[in-house]
């Protein structure tokens, strides 16, 4: 055998790491290398469900998915619909969505400036604190105003024909409704939750509408087919959602309906007030510290494969809630899933409070040994 140089691997050290790359030795063979048995035991244990990585990675999916159950997408994807049922003229509450969407922007940019000198944790306890109020606030105003409408299902479903209705909110309807009617008489709201088959829809329509465009429910405009990758899942039956089949010649049912005042301007405005407040706390604190916090959270090791699964259960709430939002507002009215989404992100407020570590100016191996103790 050769003769190795003073202080360099001998064909014996060599052939032991050979042994551990391969798989074989295990920590005898590292002895020799003057390794400890914990090195060779690392990459076995580098495992996403290892239960070093169980908490981060339970807590990051935690968090994403109550970053969806918060209600934002729904919120900025329908503020229109939701601020001209609160009492903002069609008008009004286009102007106040562009607000909204402007300082969604705003607050971003003032998210980046503080992200570093406030820190993750205490920004997302500010912004999802500030989002159970604002959630509770917009519950209780849709809630009193809610509380106010009358069912009228059974005198729209009579004005079905067929499978088809078309319904003109004018005065001869709101008389056969039982609203006041006229030009001394208060507005009126008329909300209709329909469905056929599996696939539901819901259509509001104002009084005070200067058009008056009639409400016109058809299959057409409520069942949709499936596009090419639906029908593909379906076929292999992995495609949770409506099938279209199902739909085509079912009949039309009129879930609800429901016909009250509409509420007034300042009650708008007060909606108004809590939604921009929803959406700054948002912007602050989990729009953009909940991305920082979870890279950082998750170690190196597993941050590939913990991730793409929190991001997983993350879209799939998103599409979940997508999903429901509208039949649960012909339902149950929009106070409902305000008070749905204000629970949900009491429990993202616990979970910043308690669970998740500052990661500020902190190193990936502090942030890891956090979690090891």
């Amino acid at each position: 055998a050769r003769t190795a140089a003073a202080n360099g691997p001998t064909d014996g050290d060599i052939a032991a790491a050979r042994g551990v790359v391969a798989g074989r030795g295990g920590a005898a063979a590292l002895a020799g290398l003057n390794m400890p048995a914990a090195a060779a035991a690392g990459p076995a244990e580098d495992r996403l469900f290892s239960r070093r990585y169980m908490l981060p990675f339970l807590l990051a999916c935690l968090i994403l998915a109550c970053n969806q159950a918060t209600g934002i997408n729904s919120v900025l994807a329908y503020a229109v619909n939701i601020l001209n049922q609160a009492g903002l003229p069609g008008s009004t509450a286009n102007l106040a969505d562009v607000g909204l969407k402007l300082l969604n922007a705003l607050m971003t940019v003032v998210a980046v400036l503080l992200v570093d000198r406030k820190g993750r944790k205490f920004l997302l306890m500010v912004g999802s604190g500030g989002i159970v109020l604002a959630l509770l606030m917009a519950g209780l105003l849709f809630r009193s105003a809610e509380s106010q409408q009358r069912d009228v299902r059974a005198v729209v479903a009579a004005q079905a024909k067929g499978d088809t209705l078309s319904l003109r909110l004018d005065a001869g309807t709101l008389q056969a409704l039982g609203a006041p009617a006229g030009k001394d008489a208060a507005p009126q709201l008329l909300t209709v939750s329909y469905s056929y088959g599996p696939f539901t829809n819901v259509q509001t329509r104002r009084s005070d509408d200067p058009t008056l465009a009639p409400m016109v429910l058809s299959r057409e405009d409520t069942v949709q087919p499936d596009s090419v990758i639906g029908a593909f899942f379906r076929a292999l039956h992995l495609n949770p959602f409506a099938d279209p089949a199902q739909g085509r010649d079912a009949p039309l049912r009129i879930e609800q309906a429901q016909v009250g005042a509409l509420p007034s301007a300042a009650h708008g405005w007060q909606v108004t007030l809590a939604i921009c407040l929803f959406v700054a706390s948002f912007a602050v604190g989990p729009g953009v510290c909940v991305w920082l916090a979870l890279s950082e959270l998750m170690p190196t090791r597993i941050r590939s494969n913990g991730m793409s699964i929190a991001l997983l259960i993350n879209q799939f709430v998103s599409t979940t809630i997508a999903a429901v939002f509208l039949p649960t507002v012909g339902q149950h009215g929009y106070a409902a899933m305000f008070f749905f989404w204000a629970g949900c992100t009491v429990v993202y407020f616990l979970a910043a409070a308690f669970l998740l570590p500052e990661t500020k100016g902190k190193t990936l191996e502090e942030i890891e040994a956090h979690f090891v103790r």
